[in-house]
Protein backbone atom coordinates (compact mmCIF):
# COMPACT_ATOMS: atom_id res chain seq x y z
CA UNK A 1 0.00 0.00 0.00
CA UNK A 2 1.37 3.26 -1.05
CA UNK A 3 2.44 5.83 1.83
CA UNK A 4 2.91 8.62 -0.45
CA UNK A 5 4.44 9.68 -4.48
CA UNK A 6 7.22 10.42 -5.44
CA UNK A 7 6.49 13.98 -6.28
CA UNK A 8 5.31 14.49 -2.85
CA UNK A 9 8.77 12.97 -1.47
CA UNK A 10 10.84 15.54 -3.63
CA UNK A 11 8.60 17.93 -2.56
CA UNK A 12 8.84 17.41 0.94
CA UNK A 13 11.54 19.68 2.74
CA UNK A 14 14.31 18.31 5.28
CA UNK A 15 15.05 14.52 5.32
CA UNK A 16 11.88 12.78 7.24
CA UNK A 17 8.88 11.49 4.60
CA UNK A 18 6.06 12.09 7.74
CA UNK A 19 4.12 9.72 5.97
CA UNK A 20 6.39 7.14 5.66
CA UNK A 21 7.30 7.17 9.13
CA UNK A 22 4.39 6.89 10.46
CA UNK A 23 4.00 3.78 8.28
CA UNK A 24 7.06 2.36 9.41
CA UNK A 25 5.82 2.81 13.44
CA UNK A 26 3.22 0.61 12.64
CA UNK A 27 4.97 -2.10 11.04
CA UNK A 28 7.55 -2.04 14.30
CA UNK A 29 4.13 -2.75 16.60
CA UNK A 30 3.67 -5.86 14.43
CA UNK A 31 7.34 -6.92 14.64
CA UNK A 32 7.89 -9.10 17.63
CA UNK A 33 11.61 -7.67 18.90
CA UNK A 34 14.40 -5.48 16.87
CA UNK A 35 17.27 -7.00 16.53
CA UNK A 36 19.96 -6.43 19.21
CA UNK A 37 23.04 -5.41 16.65
CA UNK A 38 21.78 -2.25 14.87
CA UNK A 39 17.37 -2.53 15.05
CA UNK A 40 14.96 -3.53 12.40
CA UNK A 41 15.48 -4.44 9.22
CA UNK A 42 13.89 -3.03 6.05
CA UNK A 43 14.81 -3.95 2.30
CA UNK A 44 14.01 -0.77 -0.24
CA UNK A 45 13.41 -1.79 -3.47
CA UNK A 46 13.66 1.21 -6.36
CA UNK A 47 14.85 1.14 -10.08
CA UNK A 48 16.66 3.84 -12.24
CA UNK A 49 13.84 6.55 -12.16
CA UNK A 50 13.78 7.23 -8.67
CA UNK A 51 15.50 9.94 -8.20
CA UNK A 52 18.59 9.95 -5.23
CA UNK A 53 17.13 12.67 -3.49
CA UNK A 54 14.15 10.21 -2.71
CA UNK A 55 16.34 7.25 -1.47
CA UNK A 56 18.28 9.67 0.80
CA UNK A 57 14.98 10.29 2.17
CA UNK A 58 13.84 7.12 2.46
CA UNK A 59 16.79 6.03 4.48
CA UNK A 60 17.13 8.46 6.74
CA UNK A 61 13.21 8.13 7.37
CA UNK A 62 14.16 4.19 8.13
CA UNK A 63 17.01 5.16 10.39
CA UNK A 64 15.25 7.63 12.37
CA UNK A 65 13.29 5.03 12.75
CA UNK A 66 14.95 2.30 14.05
CA UNK A 67 15.30 -0.06 11.25
CA UNK A 68 18.99 0.15 11.35
CA UNK A 69 19.04 -2.33 9.21
CA UNK A 70 18.70 -0.75 5.16
CA UNK A 71 19.46 -2.95 2.48
CA UNK A 72 18.67 -1.99 -1.15
CA UNK A 73 17.56 -3.75 -4.24
CA UNK A 74 17.28 -2.83 -7.69
CA UNK A 75 14.59 -4.19 -10.23
CA UNK A 76 15.78 -4.87 -13.89
CA UNK A 77 13.73 -5.19 -16.93
CA UNK A 78 13.14 -8.13 -18.10
CA UNK A 79 15.16 -9.03 -21.66
CA UNK A 80 13.22 -8.48 -24.61
CA UNK A 81 11.55 -11.59 -25.57
CA UNK A 82 12.94 -11.17 -29.09
CA UNK A 83 16.02 -10.37 -28.66
CA UNK A 84 18.55 -13.24 -28.66
CA UNK A 85 21.62 -12.67 -26.14
CA UNK A 86 24.95 -14.42 -26.89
Amino acid sequence: VPVLTVADAIATEGNTLEPLAAALAAQAGRLISADSDGGREVTIIGDKGLPYSVLRKVMATCTEADYGRVSLAVMQKAPDAGRVES
